[in-house]
């Protein structure tokens, strides 16, 4: 893709992009002193969900409407500065048969990668975004937002959230589930509400135990829901059960949302909304929730507060490493050690190897990988890299996306041994050729610092041709230390069965 000129007064604009299972959203906010002005929003209801064929793809038309919406969200960001602009998808695009056909298109035609998240991290944004448009106070809280596909529970206080639940129900699934053909009646609309409790209970007791001064609801389906309870005189503000069920007779009475005449129900709402009705009724029932607040701000909001974080160092992926190391008792400092002679490699090879990506910090994701390179031991010394990769990968860490992990676990995996491409099938195309590269620079530091000695060492990494390196040591080291030439040796074996060649001096 060709390079934008960013005028200057672009610079501290933001904008995030939110591929929902129902709708896609996109907001543009500038930042004004640490703060974030909304200046612009967009939503189109692209119901990615719905169209979803029986072997679990997204059909053609879904494919259509989804590149068109994001050919225009591209047009309005397209002098925005790349590194302010986030856009994930969510649970639909994380369980659709062929989402990597779609995201490759879809990168195309917005002009920037589309990360999937997992359920979790939606959660943390959420809350993030949710807490942004609170008044600063002590109280805890429990954010609601259901999804098309999944409903997130949070609970925290002021920015920082203490438990995040992620559950596989959402409008439009329930809607489909229970009510495909249109018709309500009060034995489907019964079976649909005690299935989202069953759902919901194994969380239950988590969730109340945690417990919460102040409940608040956040997305398309509950401010929908909000609005039609005060317009027709429901609830007096916010969401209550007895409005719920006030509501869930109308619908019932009408037969049908898609022909109800229910003042409030926009037509946008229509598909999906009694499928949300039923999870919010649960929620309450299963919760004791009296009184929900509805929230205007949800996950886009969060994921433009996050991309600020990143940029003026508040980044929550470092505090994602510490807490892993912490929990899986790693040493500190011996990760620390190969993670510096990494940086000092990747350094001096970057620009040869043309270690850049639009879309990826790659240097940080070295660098990270160097410090979580041990945690498989905490499992068994045996096999302690396949253990590490696969926690890695399987973990639930904030500021993760699954490329981001899948990149790590893969390092992990190969920092020794034999070398396998396996784990590059769910990479990026544009990651998959630098991998070699970034795996080299790994197990040489990993080598390096075997004798866990913890003395510094800044090898010279000098690059003949793209495959042929000479890694050198000053005063002599390598001779003072002949188990690492021993070791060195054997790792230039290694490295020539995946097509380099390394000369030690």
């Amino acid at each position: 893709m060709t390079d934008k000129t960013t005028s200057p007064s672009n610079e501290d604009l933001f904008a995030a992009i939110d591929l929902g299972s129902n709708s896609f959203h996109m907001i543009v906010a500038r930042e004004v002193h640490g703060q974030m002005q909304v200046i612009d929003k967009h939503k189109e209801m692209v119901r990615l969900r719905s169209s979803l064929d029986k072997n679990g793809k997204l059909t053609e038309k879904a494919f259509e409407e989804g590149i068109a919406c994001l050919e225009r969200f591209g047009q309005l960001i397209k002098d925005i500065p790349k590194e302010n602009v986030r856009a994930v998808g969510t649970n639909t695009l994380r369980n659709a048969r062929n989402s990597r056909e779609f995201l490759k298109q879809a990168k195309e035609a917005l002009g920037h990668s589309i990360q999937i998240i997992a359920g979790q991290e939606e959660a943390r944004l959420i809350y993030l975004g949710v807490a942004h448009g609170l008044a600063n106070s002590e109280e805890q809280r429990l954010v609601m937002d259901i999804g098309g596909g999944s409903t997130e529970y949070i609970i925290g206080q002021q920015f920082e959230n203490s438990h995040l639940t992620s559950t596989e129900m959402g409008c439009v699934s329930i809607t489909q589930s229970y009510f495909s053909k249109g018709k309500i009646t009060e034995d489907n609309f019964n079976l649909a509400v005690a299935k989202c409790r069953q759902i919901l209970r194994p969380h239950r007791r988590t969730l109340r135990k945690k417990g919460w001064d102040i409940a608040i609801g956040a997305s398309g389906t509950i401010k929908s829901i909000g609005a039609i309870l005060e317009i027709n005189s429901w609830s007096e503000s916010g969401i209550t059960l007895q409005g719920m069920f006030d509501l869930s007779k109308a619908l019932i009475k009408e037969g049908s949302s898609n022909q109800a005449k229910i003042a409030g129900l926009k037509d946008e709402r229509r598909p999906v909304l009694v499928g949300g009705l039923a999870i919010l009724m649960a929620t309450f029932i299963e919760l004791n929730i009296e009184h929900m607040q509805v929230s205007q701000n949800a996950l886009r909001e969060g994921l433009v507060f996050d991309t600020l974080g990143r940029l003026n160092s508040e980044d929550v992926r470092e505090t994602s490493v510490v807490s892993m190391q912490k929990w899986m008792k790693v040493d500190i400092e011996q990760a620390d050690m190969v993670a510096k002679t990494a940086k000092s490699l990747y350094k001096q090879s970057h620009n040869l190897w043309r270690l850049h990506s639009d879309d990826y910090d790659l240097r940080r994701l070295l660098k990270w990988a160097c410090r979580l390179h041990e945690i498989g031991i905490a499992i068994s010394f045996k096999r302690a890299r396949h253990h590490g990769a696969y926690i890695i990968a399987q973990a639930d860490m904030a500021g993760f996306n699954q490329q981001e992990k899948m990149i790590m676990s893969s390092l992990v995996l190969n920092q020794r041994g034999k070398y396998t491409t396996d784990s590059h099938e769910e990479l990026d195309d544009s990651i998959k050729p630098l991998m070699p590269y970034l795996t080299v620079l790994m197990r040489l530091s990993v080598r390096i610092h075997r004798g866990r000695d913890l003395e510094h060492v800044d090898p010279t990494l000098i690059i003949k041709e793209e495959d042929t390196l000479c890694i050198e040591f000053e005063d002599k080291w390598l001779d003072e230390h002949p188990l690492t030439r021993l070791d060195l040796e054997t790792e230039a074996k290694n490295l020539e069965r995946f097509g380099f060649k390394l000369l030690l001096s």
